[in-house]
């Protein structure tokens, strides 16, 4: 086992480090550069989450409500980092649903083709997606991302919980984020389930570009600071107003914007 000095909270699970190894023990003495790096940030607090992955695993349930901004907030995360993304609607198994049809449907239209899977029965569908990825699983509590790894990792022993029917939200069972290699080129990284999903760090200038539905429409606004907030003549407004980009998602970027200039 290796451990850095103090409490440092600059590494990611995903890192690679180096070692100064003293006997049965190590200490992390740097980190080699990152090829990409998942976290979060607010005003008073940052969470790195995950380091060197190449796809995001967006994970979400028929039987729960669909945080929809903190899927956007993972999905700008995602893309700030050019790391690719597959979302998996887990629970299958449980039937279709309005709610869940509706979401791979407006998340299909975005191009990022959201697959219905069972945790439990599609093992072999899910190896084939993340075979040869660096992936982080991610979602909220409660969707199914420690069944899915037990079921693709025999060895990994995370734990599972039932879903809180009184309160529809799922109990925490996963508190730190433990990486596992499936072979020389697969490795997968379970986190603990996210509720929040702060983007303090992303730069306000460019945070539009990544709204993936945005991009036709930028630089052709009026204003070449404009912020797709209130001006006139800017063509991601006129785009909401065409309903060629969803008032939803909008909206969640003007909230995402001011969080991050204020």
């Amino acid at each position: 086992m290796a451990y850095p000095r103090g409490k440092s909270t600059k590494y990611a699970c995903g890192d690679e480090c180096v070692l100064n190894v003293i006997g049965s023990e190590g200490r992390i003495t740097a980190i080699d550069e990152r090829s990409s790096i998942f976290w979060r940030s607010d005003t008073f607090k940052q969470k790195l989450i995950a380091a060197n992955v190449t796809m995001i695993i967006m994970v979400v349930a028929t039987d729960l409500p669909i945080n929809y901004s903190l899927i956007t907030r993972c999905l700008v995360a995602a893309e700030e980092q050019h790391i690719k993304v597959r979302i998996l609607v887990n629970k299958a198994d449980l039937g279709e649903n309005t709610s869940s049809n509706n979401f791979i449907e407006q998340y299909t239209s975005l191009g990022y083709n959201p697959i219905a899977v069972s945790a439990i029965t599609d093992t072999q569908s899910i190896r084939e997606i993340i075979k040869d990825q660096r992936i982080v699983l991610v979602g909220q509590s409660g969707v199914g991302k420690s069944t899915i790894v037990n079921n693709i990792i025999s060895a990994a022993h995370a734990k599972t919980a039932s879903i809180s029917s009184k309160l529809r939200t799922g109990r925490h069972t996963t508190t730190h984020a433990q990486l596992y290699r499936l072979d020389e080129s697969t490795s997968l990284i379970d986190c603990p389930g996210l509720q929040s999903f702060g983007l303090k760090h992303i730069n306000p200038q460019h945070l539009a570009n990544y709204f993936i539905e945005f991009r036709d429409h930028l630089n052709q606004c009026q204003f070449a600071n404009c912020t797709h907030t209130v001006e006139p003549n800017c063509h991601i407004i006129a785009a909401v107003k065409e309903q060629l980009i969803r008032p939803t998602r909008w909206e969640e970027y003007k909230t995402i914007l001011a969080e991050i200039v204020g």
